[in-house]
C-alpha cells in the first residue's frame, strides 16, 4: 500500500517539474522575444517542445520566432502542428491566419488566399482573415493559357485553361513512339521573349496570358538486365534523350546488398558509362543497366545500461565506414566502446575518436558502457555568422557523447557545411559526421558556412546578439504565470462549449456564413477600391 503511493507521489512530482519547467522555458522564450532576439527565443521554445511536445503553446510562440526571423518554410511547419496538436477552432484559425501571413510575405497571394480561407473556415468570425483574404482577392488576376497546337513529336497539356497570378500550373507531354520531351517552354502571349520559369513540369502562373510548348527529341532505350544474381535493378525511366539524368534503383534479396552498378552501350558491354552512386547521363545510344549483389554483413548493438547507443547502418559491406551514436543517461557518460566480431571475440574492429569503425568481413556486435559522469564541455554556437545560425539543442556535452546539429540559413542563403573547433584554438578542428558529432575533450566551438542562393544580390545583416542573459524579474514572471493559468482555463472552457465533431449541418451553416461575410467584405472593398495594407499577425501572448 505504501509503495503504491509513494510511486504515486513520485509520478505526480515529475509531472509538476515537468510542467515547471516548460512554463519556464516558455517565459524565457517571450522574454527574448520581446527584446527581439528571436533566434534565443527560438531555442527556448525548442527546448520546451522537448520537454512536453504536446504544449501548444510553445509550438505556436515558436512559429512566432520562424515569421520573425523571416524563415517562413519552418513557420509554416510550425503553425500546422498547431494545428495538429489542438482541439480550440479559433486557435487553430489563428495558426492557419500566421501560415496565410508566411505566404503574404512572399508575394504568393493565390496560397494565401485559399490559406485564409481555411482560417475562416475553423471561425468565420476572425475578421482579420477575412480582411487578408479580400486583400489578396484584390491582388489576383486570372490569365489565359494557350497550348500550342503544332509542337513536333508530340504533345503538350495544361492542367488549366485559365489561372490566377501565383497559382501553379502543372504540364504534361505525351512524346510520338521513339522520342521524349527534352523541355516546356512558357513564354508571353504577346512578346515571345519574355520567358516564365519552368520547374519539373510545373510553373507559377504570371499577370498575363501565356503560349505553352515544348521540344521533344529521339530518345534511346535503357534496357534492365534479367540475369542479375541477389536482386533486382530498375530505372526511373524507360527512354532518355542524349544528356538526360537518371537513376537507378536496386531491390536486393534478404541479407544482399548493392555493391555497384554497370552501364555499358547496348550489345557492346566493353563500352561503359559512367555512374555517379545511383545516377548516370544518358549518352547517344541504347544502354544496358546492371549491378552486382553482395552479401551484407550485420551490425547488432549489445543492450546497454545508462545509455543508449545507435549506429548509421545495420547492414554494411566490407571496409565500409559505420558510425555509432552514443546517447548517455543524464549524470552518465561513455566509458568503453568495442566492436566485436561475432564469429571470433577475439578480434575487433578499431573505433576511432569519431565513434567510427570499418566493417569487418563478418558480422559484428557494437558493445558500450556507461560510467559516472565526471565531466562535461561546453558546446557554444559561433553567433559571428553571416547568412544563417547554428542552434544547438545541449550547450554542455560529455566526452564521446553525440551531439546533433541544425542549422537556420537567412533568406537569400543556403547551408553549405557545419565548422567546429576547440574554443579559443581555430588550428584544433573537430569532423562533422553529416548533421552531428562526437564531442571531444575539450570546449568546442560550432560555425558553418552559408552560401548565397544563386540570383540574390542583397547581402543579409546579421541580427543576433552575442550573449543570453536571464533577468529574474520576480512580477514578470507572476504575470506571466498568471497569464498563462488565465488563458489555459479559457481553453479548458473553449474545449468544454466546442465539440470536436462537426455535424454536416454545422459544416454548412459554417460556409454559409463564410459566403455572406465574403460578400459584405467584398462591396466593402468595391467602394474603398483596392485595400493596399492586409493585416499582419495578430500577437498572441501566452
Amino acid at each position: 500500500m505504501n509503495k503504491r503511493i509513494l510511486l504515486l507521489t513520485l509520478l505526480l512530482s515529475v509531472m509538476t517539474m515537468q510542467g515547471q519547467t516548460v512554463e519556464k522555458q516558455i517565459r524565457k522564450g517571450n522574454r527574448q522575444y520581446r527584446k527581439s532576439n528571436y533566434t534565443e527565443a527560438e531555442v527556448m521554445y525548442r527546448k520546451a517542445l522537448e520537454t512536453k511536445p504536446t504544449s501548444a503553446e510553445a509550438q505556436f510562440n515558436l512559429g512566432d520566432a520562424l515569421y520573425r526571423q523571416e524563415n517562413y518554410t519552418d513557420a509554416i511547419e510550425a503553425f500546422q502542428k498547431v494545428v495538429d496538436m489542438t482541439p480550440d477552432a479559433k486557435l487553430k484559425s489563428q495558426a492557419v491566419f500566421n501560415m496565410g501571413n508566411c505566404l503574404l510575405e512572399q508575394g504568393k497571394y493565390y496560397d494565401a488566399f485559399n490559406i485564409y480561407k481555411v482560417a475562416l473556415k475553423f471561425n468565420p468570425e476572425n475578421q482579420d482573415a477575412l480582411y487578408n483574404l479580400e486583400y489578396c482577392r484584390a491582388h489576383l488576376l486570372k490569365s489565359h493559357i494557350w497550348v500550342d497546337p503544332q509542337v513536333a513529336h508530340g504533345r503538350v497539356e495544361a492542367s488549366e485553361e485559365m489561372a490566377f497570378n501565383g497559382q501553379m500550373v502543372t504540364l504534361s507531354a505525351k512524346p510520338d513512339e521513339d522520342y521524349a520531351l527534352s523541355q516546356y517552354v512558357v513564354v508571353k502571349a504577346d512578346d515571345q521573349q519574355v520567358t516564365v520559369a519552368v520547374s519539373g513540369s510545373r510553373f507559377e502562373m504570371p499577370k498575363f496570358d501565356v503560349i505553352v510548348t515544348a521540344e521533344f527529341k529521339l530518345a534511346h532505350k535503357i534496357n534492365i538486365d534479367q540475369n542479375i544474381a541477389h536482386g533486382k535493378v530498375s530505372a526511373d525511366r524507360s527512354k532518355a534523350i542524349e544528356g538526360q539524368q537518371v537513376t537507378l534503383h536496386s531491390t536486393p534479396e534478404p541479407r544482399y546488398m548493392v555493391d555497384h552498378y554497370v552501364v555499358t552501350k547496348t550489345g557492346s558491354p566493353s563500352d561503359t558509362v559512367p555512374v555517379n552512386d545511383t545516377v548516370f547521363q544518358m549518352p547517344d545510344f541504347d544502354v544496358t543497366v546492371s549491378a552486382r549483389f553482395t552479401l551484407a554483413l550485420h551490425v547488432s548493438i549489445d543492450s546497454t545500461e545508462n545509455g543508449q547507443i545507435m549506429v548509421t547502418d545495420s547492414l554494411a559491406l566490407p571496409g565500409q565506414n559505420v558510425g555509432i551514436i552514443v546517447k548517455p543517461a543524464p549524470g552518465y557518460q561513455l566509458g568503453d566502446l568495442t566492436v566485436v566480431s561475432d564469429k571470433d571475440p577475439s578480434t575487433t574492429a578499431p573505433v576511432s575518436d569519431q565513434n567510427v569503425f570499418q566493417m569487418l568481413d563478418d558480422d559484428v556486435t557494437v558493445k558500450a558502457s556507461f560510467v559516472e559522469a565526471q565531466d562535461y564541455y561546453q558546446v557554444v554556437a559561433d553567433t559571428t555568422l553571416e547568412g544563417g545560425h547554428v542552434l544547438l539543442d545541449v550547450d554542455k556535452a560529455t566526452r564521446g557523447e553525440t551531439v546533433t546539429l541544425r542549422n537556420a540559413p537567412e533568406p537569400g542563403y543556403q547551408f553549405k557545411e557545419y565548422k567546429i573547433h576547440q574554443v579559443g584554438d581555430t588550428a584544433v578542428q573537430v569532423q562533422p559526421l553529416g548533421n552531428f558529432f562526437t564531442m571531444p575533450g575539450f570546449d568546442v566551438m560550432v560555425s558553418a558556412v552559408f552560401e548565397k542562393q544563386e540570383g540574390e544580390d542583397q547581402q543579409q545583416q546579421q541580427q543576433q546578439q552575442e550573449q543570453q542573459q536571464e533577468q529574474q524579474d520576480q512580477q514578470e514572471q507572476q504575470q506571466d504565470q498568471q497569464n498563462q493559468q488565465d488563458q489555459q482555463q479559457q481553453q479548458q472552457q473553449q474545449q468544454q462549449q466546442s465539440p470536436q465533431d462537426m455535424s454536416k449541418e454545422d459544416a454548412q451553416r459554417m460556409l454559409d456564413a463564410l459566403e455572406n461575410q465574403e460578400k459584405q467584405t467584398m462591396e466593402k472593398v468595391n467602394e474603398q477600391k483596392v485595400r493596399t495594407q492586409p493585416k499582419r499577425k495578430s500577437e498572441k501572448d501566452w
